[in-house]
C-alpha cells in the first residue's frame, strides 16, 4: 500500500525520487495516469534519473508519494524501470495547460493544476484546478500569497465532469465531456466550439450525434460553421444538411464556394434542395434572406376538426405552427388562424369565420432586416408571413430570427465564402 497524502500534480513535479535505502534515483518528471474510470488511477511516476534517462516507476515498486521526497519500496538496483508505451497518458504533458470545457458553465477554461487524492487503495485524479490559485501554486508564490493573508478561493472542476478527446494538435489533448455534451443547449455547445483551436472544433463537432450537430452548427458564427461543414465526411454533412430547417441549411450553404455549394445541392433531396436554392436567391439583408419555407397554408373552407386533423399530418414538416396561413382556390393569403383560438373554438365551426382576414400583417421579400424586425416587435408577432407580387404566400420569419438579427452580434447573417 503506498503511503499518500491529498497534494496537487505541480506539488509532486521535481520532488526527489529515492530507493528504500535512500539513495537518489531521480526526479519525478511527470504522472502517469489510466483513463476509463470516472476518476483515473495514478499507475506509475515519470521519473529523470541521475543516469540521465528518462524512465517510468510503477506504483506497485513506490512505497511513499509525499510533498519532500518520494520512496520506492526497494533499494535501486531492484526497482523495475519501464519505458512509456504509445497512448499512455501523462498529466503534466498531456492535460496541464491544455482546455476542458466546464459543463455547468458552459465554457472553456484552462487546466492550470491537477488534483490527486487516496481513494481506498488508489491513488486517483480527482480535480482539475483552474483557478488564479492552481496558477500561483504553479508559479511557487502560493505561500507568499498566503502569507500577506489574500484570500484566493479555490475553482476546482471534478474531473468526472470531463473526459479526454483526443485531437492532433500535437500530443495534445483537449478533454471534453463528450458524454455530456449532447445534452447542453445547441447554443451553448456552439459557444463551448467558437472557443477552442480549429482542429478541436472539429473534433468536439465529430463526438456530436447528428441530430445533436445539425442544431448546433447553426448557432455558429456562418465562418467557423462552413469550416467544419467542409472537415466532415460527405455523408456526415450530408446528413446533417438533411435534419436542419431548410432556412437554416442555406445559411450553412450560403457561406460555402458556389462550386461547394452546388456538391451539396446536387446531392441533398431535391425537394428540400428546390426550397434552399429558393431562398438562396434572395438578399441576406432582405426578408427574403431570412424566412424560412417550412410553414402550413390550409384552406379557408375546413372546419376546426379538419385543420386539426391536418395538423397532425403536417406539423412534423413545419419549424412552427403558432400561425396557420389560410389561402384561397387560388393560392392568395386569405387570413390567419392562431393555434391557440383553433384549440378553444367547437369542431364544426368554419376557419373561414374564426381567422383574421382584415388588416393582415404581411410584408414583401424585399423588406428590410429593419422592417421585419420593427414589425414583429410593433404588432406582438411569433412570426410574420412573406408573400410574393400576386399576394401568395411564399415564407415566414420567426421571432428568433428577429431576435438574432436585433441581439448582437448580427454577424450569423453577414456571409463570408470559405474555400
Amino acid at each position: 500500500m503506498v503511503l499518500f497524502t491529498e497534494m496537487f500534480v505541480s506539488e509532486l513535479k521535481g520532488v526527489p525520487v529515492v530507493d528504500k535505502a535512500q539513495e537518489s534515483i531521480g526526479h519525478v518528471k511527470d504522472v502517469l495516469i489510466t483513463l476509463g474510470e470516472s476518476f483515473p488511477k495514478v499507475t506509475g511516476l515519470l521519473v529523470s534519473r541521475t543516469n540521465g534517462k528518462m524512465s517510468a516507476i510503477l506504483l506497485g515498486d513506490i512505497e511513499l508519494v509525499g510533498k519532500q521526497f518520494v520512496s520506492t519500496s526497494s533499494i535501486k538496483k531492484n526497482v523495475a524501470f519501464t519505458e512509456l508505451r504509445n497512448g499512455e497518458l501523462l498529466l503534466c504533458r498531456d492535460v496541464l495547460d491544455k482546455q476542458i470545457v466546464d459543463v455547468e458553465g458552459a465554457r472553456v477554461v484552462r487546466v492550470n493544476d491537477l488534483q490527486l487524492a487516496k481513494v481506498d487503495q488508489d491513488i486517483r485524479l480527482i480535480a482539475v484546478d483552474v483557478g488564479f490559485k492552481g496558477m500561483l501554486r504553479r508559479l511557487g508564490i502560493l505561500p507568499l500569497v498566503e502569507w500577506f493573508e489574500i484570500d484566493i478561493h479555490d475553482r476546482l472542476i471534478g474531473w468526472d465532469h470531463v473526459e479526454q478527446l483526443r485531437t492532433d494538435l500535437g500530443r495534445g489533448v483537449i478533454t471534453i465531456p463528450h458524454k455530456h455534451l449532447s445534452e447542453l443547449h445547441p447554443a451553448d455547445i456552439a459557444h463551448i466550439i467558437s472557443q477552442v483551436h480549429q482542429q478541436e472544433k472539429n473534433a468536439i463537432f465529430e463526438s456530436l450525434s447528428e441530430s445533436t450537430a445539425a442544431e448546433a452548427l447553426h448557432e455558429l458564427e456562418p465562418m467557423i460553421a462552413a469550416r467544419i461543414l467542409m472537415t466532415l465526411n460527405t455523408k456526415k454533412a450530408l446528413n446533417i444538411l438533411e435534419k436542419m430547417p431548410v432556412d437554416e441549411a442555406a445559411d450553412v450553404l450560403g457561406d460555402l464556394t458556389e462550386e461547394k455549394r452546388e456538391e451539396f445541392l446536387r446531392l441533398i433531396k431535391v425537394r428540400k434542395a428546390a426550397e434552399i436554392r429558393k431562398l438562396l436567391k434572395h438578399e441576406d439583408e432582405t426578408a427574403g434572406g431570412l424566412m424560412t419555407t417550412e410553414f402550413i397554408t390550409i384552406p379557408r373552407e375546413l372546419t376546426v376538426e379538419q385543420t386539426i386533423n391536418r395538423l397532425r399530418e403536417m406539423a412534423p414538416s413545419a419549424e412552427t405552427i403558432y400561425y396557420l396561413y389560410v389561402v384561397d382556390e387560388e393560392g392568395h393569403l386569405a387570413g390567419v388562424q392562431s393555434l391557440r383560438q383553433l384549440i378553444v373554438s367547437a369542431p364544426d365551426k368554419k376557419i373561414a369565420d374564426l381567422m383574421v382576414k382584415d388588416d393582415i400583417i404581411a410584408l414583401s421579400a424585399g423588406a428590410n432586416q429593419r422592417e421585419v424586425a420593427d414589425t414583429i416587435s410593433k404588432y406582438n408577432l411569433l412570426a410574420v408571413p412573406i408573400i410574393d407580387d400576386e399576394n401568395k404566400i411564399i415564407g415566414i420569419v420567426t421571432v428568433d430570427d428577429v431576435v438574432e438579427f436585433v441581439l448582437p452580434p448580427i454577424s450569423r447573417r453577414r456571409r463570408q465564402i470559405i474555400g
